[in-house]
């Protein structure tokens, strides 16, 4: 499965499965896919990922029911008490019904929807990655029943984040992109370099020997005005809080950069603007040492004490 649900989900593959030599990284990006989804293959291709839940490969029933439980789901194989349980046809019927019943209001006047999903909704994400996870399926299983084995494993760091894909060493992605996916959705390549791309919040980059750093990416940067951002303690809210906004964005920092220099440059800037709107260097002094001390699992691999880092930050 390509789909992610973050860049920190990202990283975390990227963590447990590292690349030791990175040679390509291509970005591509739906530009049509909320919009021109067909209701016909959406209900066809949710039914069929349903059936595969609740049936074993040789036709015969796996689970009876899915469970909704107040902290998880689960499939049961034959009874549950819960009032909350749903065969494989009540899900089909409720999905169906879900999608021929979008209605848009416009102008004093209503209009059924016959194509696409509205994205305001909460279930419009997860249709379009239910929806682009099937064909990404049968693709790579059509790649195995074929005895493609090698070319299969090229896929193996391709992710996506709703209409947004990213591979990782495979430089003729694009090449597959017409088997992959649906003619009705538009997809172009939105890479930088080979060597180089934005993704979500990252920035990644293979260096001279290979390895694949990644770096906090924000638009905003490229912005020819100032942002305000980050809360301003002349205003009227807790101070407690106010610096809690230090550690969360240090921890996002630190989770997003591979190299320490990253790290602190993005750091220090944001030092620089929180001094600006009325915090006080001891106060962000104390932050700092409650972030280093409390995720050893982000900056150790910097290998850099706390005094260095506030050496670097405040000097």
């Amino acid at each position: 499965m390509w789909i992610l649900k973050n860049s920190k989900d990202l990283k975390d593959i990227l963590r447990s499965r590292p690349i030791s030599v990175c040679d390509s990284i291509k970005t591509f990006d739906f530009s049509t896919l909320y919009t021109t989804i067909p209701h016909s293959q959406l209900k066809e291709r949710l039914k069929d990922l349903i059936h595969r839940c609740f049936q074993n490969k040789n036709g015969t029933n796996r689970y009876t029911y899915l469970v909704i439980g107040r902290d998880e789901s689960y499939f049961v194989k034959n009874y549950s008490k819960s009032d909350k349980k749903y065969t494989e046809e009540e899900i089909v019927q409720m999905i169906e019904f879900l999608v021929d019943n979008i209605f848009v209001q416009f102008g004093g006047r209503v209009f059924q929807q016959t194509i696409g999903i509205p994205m305001g909704t909460n279930c419009a994400p997860l249709l379009a990655d239910l929806f682009l996870y099937s064909y990404e399926a049968d693709f790579i299983d059509g790649l195995l029943k074929q005895k493609q084995k090698k070319l299969a494993h090229s896929f193996n760091f391709s992710f996506r984040y709703i209409d947004d894909v990213l591979s990782l060493n495979n430089s003729r992605f694009g090449d597959f992109l017409h088997l992959i996916y649906p003619s009705q959705l538009e997809i172009k390549d939105t890479t930088d370099t080979v060597k180089s791309a934005s993704y979500l919040d990252l920035h990644l980059e293979i260096d001279t020997r290979g390895r694949l750093n990644t770096k906090l990416y924000d638009k905003r940067d490229d912005f020819d005005f100032p942002i305000v951002n980050f809360p301003f303690l002349s205003g009227n809210i807790p101070e407690a809080p106010a610096y809690g906004v230090y550690i969360s964005q240090l921890i996002r920092y630190s989770r997003a950069c591979d190299i320490y220099s990253d790290f602190i440059d993005r750091a220090r800037l944001l030092t620089k603007k929180l001094l600006n709107q009325g915090y006080v260097v001891p106060k962000l002094q104390s932050s700092l040492l409650k972030f280093y001390g409390r995720h050893h699992d982000l900056v150790d691999r910097y290998d850099k004490t706390v005094s260095q880092m506030k050496e670097d930050l405040f000097s």
